[in-house]
């Protein structure tokens, strides 16, 4: 991926296209992660496959975050292509490097740096899940490893943070899913992009709302208004997944009312439209005969009671048609209308 190639880039963009020769080069890539590469790369690379909390494991079969499962052959296909480009052009660098003639002063930092960026494409390396070592040791809640590893790539290139395994997850996706905390913020600080998604179209987001995730969900929130380029507009609060749900459609299956809150706070929008059928959070109250969720929805601000479906439907007309007369009675009292009031159009 490009994403693999950009490490090499580093060093071959100004040996081939400029005529440096490759061991001005990595003194260039030293001067920017001096500070990273003082410990040596046995040392290194000890450290990251064991630290305090014990070694880091392959994990086996596991479930993704998505709702719906599925193979995508398309997507394992280019990896396994984009993985012998990048087997490639190791190789070529590793040639090219032990074609260069330098003294021992510049031997020794070149060394350095050569050591650091093995240990950088070992860490984003994938296995035949496509994880790489920041991945595995996410899932395994190795914090001490992931900070060491996290630390190392961002240095280099915060995009590579973003490594996305075969269900297109990002090391972030997984650290929401088992619900860390710390390592949400540790990416996040490292430049970890929330706009990723996963095989189904959820980004991190998405899956703290869908769980219920309040504490992940007011993190994510909280750096997202950090970098918002728009000040009264949380950049992918309103995305919609793959089934055309957005985050507080979500946050309505399991009557998350705090990540609601939250939600609605930082700008979501109460009257989208999911994708599909065209209903709202509203709709979906009244459709499931949830009072607990209508409730707290009809005490938003800016609620509209009488959207309507692509099918016509108001929320009053679900509740009659499913025969929830209580539902069907608070929505009258608020202002909804059933279908057969609306005059043709």
């Amino acid at each position: 991926m490009i994403w693999q190639r950009r490490i090499i880039s580093v060093i071959f963009v100004m040996t081939y296209e400029y005529n440096i020769p490759c061991i001005y080069s990595f003194q260039i890539m030293e001067s920017q992660i001096s500070n990273t590469c003082r410990p040596t790369a046995q040392d290194t690379l000890r450290s990251l496959e064991t630290d305090g909390d014990g070694p880091v494991m392959i994990p086996g079969p596991r479930e993704d975050s998505g709702f719906f499962s599925g193979t995508n052959k398309q997507c394992l296909e280019h990896l396994e292509e984009e993985k012998g480009f990048l087997s490639k052009e190791i190789k070529e660098l590793e040639e090219n490097m032990e074609c260069v003639e330098i003294n021992e002063q510049t031997k020794i930092k070149s060394e350095a740096c050569r050591d650091f960026l093995k240990c950088i494409l070992y860490i984003v390396e994938s296995d035949l899940d496509g994880d790489t070592k920041i991945h595995i040791a996410v899932i395994q809640n190795h914090y001490h490893s992931a900070k060491q590893m996290i630390s190392m790539v961002s240095a280099l290139d915060p995009e590579l943070l973003d490594t996305p395994n075969l269900l297109l997850q990002t090391p972030l996706h997984l650290a929401v899913l088992v619900r860390d905390v710390e390592l949400v913020e540790l990416l996040a600080q490292h430049g970890a992009d929330f706009g990723c998604r996963d095989l189904h179209g959820n980004t991190p987001l998405h899956i703290a709302s869908y769980h219920g995730y309040d504490d992940i969900v007011a993190c994510l929130l909280r750096y997202a208004g950090q970098r918002k380029s728009n000040s009264n507009f949380i950049p992918g609060i309103n995305d919609r997944n793959y089934e055309g749900q957005t985050c507080l459609h979500l946050s309505t299956f399991n009557t998350n009312l705090p990540v609601i809150k939250l939600l609605t706070t930082y700008g979501a929008d109460v009257n989208a439209r999911d994708g599909k059928s065209g209903k709202t959070i509203l709709h979906y109250a009244a459709d499931t005969g949830n009072t607990i969720l209508m409730d707290y929805i009809l005490q938003l601000p800016g609620i509209d009671v009488n959207s309507r479906t692509y099918a016509g439907q108001t929320p009053t007309t679900l509740a009659k048609g499913r025969g929830y007369a209580d539902i069907w009675i608070t929505l009258r009292k608020f202002g909804g209308k059933d279908y057969e009031n609306f005059e043709d159009t």
